[in-house]
Order: C-alpha cells, then structure tokens, then sequence
C-alpha cells in the first residue's frame, strides 16, 4: 500500500455516465491543502472550466486517480454537473437537485483526511463510498469506526453517517438561504455526523455510482 490516498471511481449501471469532478481552489491561507490537484492532474479529464473536468466512465467499470502523493480535494458527481433542481428533467439529471461525493485527500501531515456525501443540493444519484476496513475511519462525537457511507433519497438521510441532508449546510442545522430554495430542509441530522475522517495515509476512496441500499 502506498503512503499516500488514491480515488477511484466506479460506475456499477449497465449504461456508460459522465463524471464531473469539481477541485478546490489553491488557497495559499489554507494551511492543510493551499496547492491541491488540479484538473490538468489527470489526462483522462477533459475540462470544463479551471476548476472543474469531466469523462465518460463505461458501464461495469472503475477508474482510478493517483494524485501521485498531492493533496486531492473535491467532490464527483455522476450524469450533470452539480446544481440545483432543474425543471422539466428527470431523477438522473437533476429534478430533485444533485447529490456528490466530497473529499480531502492527502492534506498537510497536521491535517486529517476526510469524506462524505453531500444532499444539500439535492438527490439524483445514488453513491456508496468505501475504504479499507483497518484504514482508522471514523465519524461522530464518539469517533465510531466506518468503512462504508452511502446516500439514500430526498428527505431520507436523517441518522445515516456520512451524509449531509437536503439544505443543511451544517449537518444539523441551515445556516443562511437555503442553497436550493425549491426543496425541504432535513430533516437534519441531531449530532455532527455528516464527515468521515482520519489522521492516516493511504489505500484507496472508492467513490461508487449503484442502486439505492435496502432500507
């Protein structure tokens, strides 16, 4: 296993999907990760704008991001760039807004690495997030081990780790506008369990586009 965290992507539908991955900003202030990867990181993206490149990933298959040790910070979303619902579509392409991976990987040595799965903006994916189940992951007040996230539907994500719900840009809580004024609030979640974190390196984030879990 590398000393370093690597991502990669998995489409389990039997139809191709584009893939969208949104990069954060260099940040000279951020002391965790000032200079992260970037779109030109990653030959097999084609650019959609300085912070933000796409590809089409085949049915049935994985592919993989090494950021060669860099720090790695964004989210994915599947089918449409991220947004807010968009009228006259259907569940895939944003009628009840869009759901996305987010993550930090590979931050300064003093900084955790961390990961979640965002339905402030809506649901139109369903995502499972994985990683090694001896990787020290952990989530909530009581810092409870995990190795596996995923999202369910609008409105549905009251009580599950890992996932922000509908508009609550403070995992218990709205802060501000509602980022989607078109849709519900939460409900929220009643402790701090939205992220998922680490202090160690390595192995490999495994972002996955399924069917929804059982309930």
């Amino acid at each position: 296993m590398s000393n370093y965290t690597k991502l990669s992507v998995t489409n389990q539908k039997n139809e191709a999907v584009e893939v969208y991955v949104t990069f954060a900003a260099s940040n000279p202030a951020n002391t965790c990760c000032g200079s992260p990867a970037t779109v030109s990181d990653f030959s097999k993206l084609t650019q959609v704008n300085n912070l933000m490149g796409k590809f089409t990933l085949a049915a049935k298959s994985t592919h993989e991001f090494d950021p060669k040790g860099k720090c790695f910070s964004g989210n994915i979303c599947f089918y449409i760039e991220p947004q807010c619902p968009v009228k006259g579509v259907d569940f895939n392409n944003g009628e009840q807004g869009t759901s996305i991976a987010e993550f930090t990987l590979n931050p300064s040595e003093s900084c955790d690495e961390a990961f979640d799965i965002s339905c402030v903006n809506g649901v139109n994916s369903f995502i499972t997030m994985k990683v090694d189940k001896d990787g020290g992951w952990n989530y909530g007040p009581d810092k409870k081990s995990i190795d596996m996230i995923y999202n369910k539907g609008l409105g549905l994500n009251s009580g599950n780790p890992g996932v922000f719900p509908v508009n609550c840009t403070d995992c218990i809580q709205l802060v501000g506008n509602k980022p989607c004024p078109t849709l519900p609030v939460g409900p929220a979640q009643t402790e701090r369990i939205c992220n998922v974190q680490r202090s160690g390196r390595g192995g490999v984030l495994q972002v996955i586009l399924t069917d929804p879990q059982p309930a």
